[in-house]
């Protein structure tokens, strides 16, 4: 089979299966399982594929086709310039939280020691790590399996300042949370009463445990601000739909203040604690 006929099925199918910006998940197919650009679709039409090499192509095509995440089918996303491996024990880092670290970099810089809480992919841990280099990066994550995914990504992106440890919340900071300037997480935020409501792709292929923030949404949240000592900086991401309840979590808090930011949508998506002066 040559390369027009492949660019001619897999333009079929995935339209046929109604995926959104069929051409671009066509060009990143190529791109991530065959190492062709769009220029070598255009340019090379008449090349002949390895039947090996286009039977794994289709099969990519296939899972796409059949609701898988695309970044799971390539196994890899690009994270604030950091290519991340990524399995169906992480969620998929979101372009909201690419948000959240840029906003953290530009306040905190010149802060030392900082924790990611709930890590997945190391994500966060890994773009602070790198763009504030002379800083020491606590990543946290309930999930064996996600610390191990993480600590591989920062190895295999040169970036050897973050210490990963097992655990729960803030809790799992244990006798490292008195060195901790800055606490970043993007935690579980939907009401498990949404769950059902979530994208077919989402709820089908992505970690539960990454999504259920209890029956209100909050648990992380509470859990945290229960254990939370006083003088830390601390940049949350959070469900537009919860600023009210977390303003009322946040009231019994003391000596912080409390800023909601919103993300590039509009949406109210970040809360941020800082210690009053």
């Amino acid at each position: 089979m040559n390369l027009k006929e492949l660019i001619h099925i897999s333009k079929r199918k995935l339209s046929e299966a109604g995926i959104e910006n069929s051409r671009f998940v066509m060009i990143s197919l190529f791109r991530g399982v065959l190492s062709l650009n769009e220029a070598d679709l255009i340019l090379n039409g008449e090349k002949e594929i390895e039947s090996k090499l286009s039977a794994k192509y289709m099969k990519a095509v296939e899972r796409v086709v059949e609701g898988e995440p695309i970044d799971y089918v390539l196994g890899f996303r690009e994270f604030f310039g950091i290519r991340l491996e990524v399995t169906r024990s992480v969620l998929i880092p979101r372009n909201e939280t690419e948000e959240l670290v840029e906003i953290v970099i530009d306040e905190e810089k010149n802060s030392k020691v900082f924790a990611d809480i709930g890590t997945g992919s190391g994500g966060i841990a890994c773009a602070l790590a790198r763009n504030i280099p002379s800083s020491l990066v606590f990543a946290t994550d309930i999930s064996r399996d996600a610390l191990m995914l993480a600590e591989k990504n920062a190895r295999t992106n040169g970036i050897f300042n973050i210490r990963f440890i097992e655990g729960d919340n803030i809790s799992g900071l244990n006798d490292f949370l008195d060195s901790v300037e800055v606490i970043v997480s993007n935690p579980p935020y939907v009401r498990t009463g949404d769950l059902d409501s979530l994208d077919t792709n989402v709820r089908k292929y992505e970690p539960i445990v990454a999504l259920d923030g209890g029956k209100d949404g909050l648990d992380f949240y509470r859990e945290f601000l229960k254990y939370l000592p006083t003088g830390k900086k601390v940049y949350l991401e959070i469900s537009q739909y919860e600023t009210e309840g977390l303003r009322e979590l946040v009231s019994d808090l003391n000596g912080y203040s409390c800023e909601f930011k919103k993300d590039l949508s509009g949406n109210y998506r970040f809360m941020i604690l800082r210690p009053e002066v």
